[in-house]
């Protein structure tokens, strides 16, 4: 009787044993998931010839006097600017300080405030972001005006990167951010992002902007940054290996002489 007793104890703790390794096990791989979600290690943001983000003046507003230069102070005036390479575009994110992330403010994995994003002029990418800052003008000895377009767009895309892609522009120090709408892996498919202003203009456009009647000595100020929110429900081992190609690309409509409109 005793020994039929201790036998079924010994079952007893070898099952409560089993359970308690399967309960770690669980926990073990929801802490893991929750730890791939954020981090990725292989995606990455390509560009056109060098670098991994250009900005293009096309040749009629190159004619008609649209100019890029990075800093404001010596006006090295081109027509085209790279914006220079991440290391690893692993996961960021904008949320931090927010009940949507447990990411304190300061974090490593957080997006610098916007005050520090628009304080440096050309390049200043970190790790894992692309941030950069440039100024297009009028130069012209001609009295041209017209009207500014400009589109920023995905050239080309792999293993969906583009779905946990962010992007805030600001014009003149006035951000928005952009990103896709959610998929059916959000929480509430076909609404905006959390903390995202706008929607994507189309597949492959983020947005396009207009100026109207921009003429000799107009300037604007533009600060893009580039990253793979680390809070997308989309950001899984699913985008290993892909990236984002992107241009931003700049012409002029309408142009006629100030002396036209006199």
């Amino acid at each position: 009787m005793a020994m039929h007793k201790n036998k079924k104890l010994t079952q007893r703790v070898v099952f409560a044993s089993k359970a308690t390794k399967l309960i770690k096990i669980s926990r073990f791989g929801i802490i893991v998931t929750a730890m791939i979600t954020f981090l990725i290690f292989s995606v990455s943001f390509y560009g056109l010839e060098t670098g991994n983000f250009t900005f293009n003046v096309d040749e009629k507003a190159k004619q008609a006097g649209i100019s890029l230069y990075e800093d404001p102070e010596i006006k090295l005036l081109t027509s085209r600017i790279f914006a220079e390479e991440v290391d690893d575009a692993d996961g960021m994110t904008d949320l931090c300080g927010t009940e949507y992330t447990d990411r304190p403010l300061g974090h490593k994995d957080c997006i610098p405030p916007d005050e520090t994003l628009i304080s440096i002029d050309g390049p200043n990418s970190g790790k894992s972001y692309i941030a950069h800052t440039f100024y297009l003008e009028m130069i012209s000895s001609e009295n041209y005006i017209g009207d500014l377009m400009m589109s920023l767009n995905i050239s080309s895309t792999s293993r969906g990167a583009e779905e946990a892609m962010r992007v805030k522009l600001f014009i003149n120090d006035i951000p928005t951010t952009y990103a896709r709408r959610q998929t059916e892996n959000g929480q509430n498919p076909g609404e905006l992002e959390i903390m995202v202003d706008e929607p994507f203009y189309s597949n492959d456009i983020i947005t396009k902007r207009s100026f109207k009647d921009f003429s000799p000595g107009d300037i604007v100020k533009f600060t893009i940054v580039v990253w793979y929110e680390g809070e997308d429900r989309d950001h899984t081992t699913k985008l290993w290996g892909g990236g984002v190609k992107l241009e931003m690309n700049f012409t002029i409509k309408n142009v006629r002489l100030l002396e036209d409109e006199l």
